[in-house]
């Protein structure tokens, strides 16, 4: 009989051994050039904020019905309490972050950074809000991949992979709602990729 393991049993097997690799290398990464804990998270907090922008530009303009709005004002106040839990993580580490609200331009530029088309203040139509988020939850998944390749303490990397899956969510119900009654599209991209 051919006993394979699950694919509940493989993610475990693989947490368990990113959870146990996550405590050691801290020491010995600080002299390679990988980035800290902190530059890191500091990453994950900028995508935060950016991503709050988007929600709230996106559900003042005006262009939603009502039932997109309920659907997407549950994913703001997520967003905006991954940004309270990465600022008191950063603070934790010994560094001061910044939660205020982005202004436009501020966000407009890092759009352009992560390489995202369009504006925060081009959004004119329901389908330029929810291209805009669904482009903005892969800017915020990109930012949690690529602070696990790098975070050196287990409960962080566990923090990060949380809300990298709550950001997949949320990408999967916008993505939903841009292609209704067309499921495959729906379906989260196979592989996530970060920037540096």
């Amino acid at each position: 009989m051919d006993v394979r393991p699950t694919r509940r049993q493989l993610v475990a097997g693989a947490l368990s051994a990113a959870g146990g690799l996550a405590a050691a290398p801290a020491v010995a990464l600080a002299d390679t050039g990988v980035p800290s804990d902190s530059d890191a998270l500091a990453k994950v907090l900028e995508a935060e904020r950016l991503i709050v922008l988007g929600y709230r530009q996106v559900l003042a303009s005006g262009t939603l019905g009502t039932g997109d709005a309920a659907v997407l004002e549950p994913f703001l106040a997520q967003e905006l309490e991954h940004v309270s839990t990465v600022a008191a993580q950063l603070e934790a580490l010994g560094t001061m972050s910044d939660t205020s609200p982005l202004d436009v331009t501020a966000g407009n530029a890092l759009l352009a950074k992560h390489h995202v088309p369009g504006s925060l203040t081009d959004l004119h139509a329901r389908a330029d809000c929810l291209k805009l988020l669904v482009n903005l939850e892969s800017v915020a998944e990109g930012a949690y991949f690529t602070a696990l390749k790098t975070l050196g303490h287990a409960d962080l990397v566990t923090l990060c992979a949380q809300a990298m899956a709550c950001e997949a969510q949320h990408w999967t119900v916008i993505s939903g709602l841009r292609n209704p009654g067309i499921y495959v599209k729906s379906i989260p991209w196979p592989f996530v990729t970060g920037s540096s």
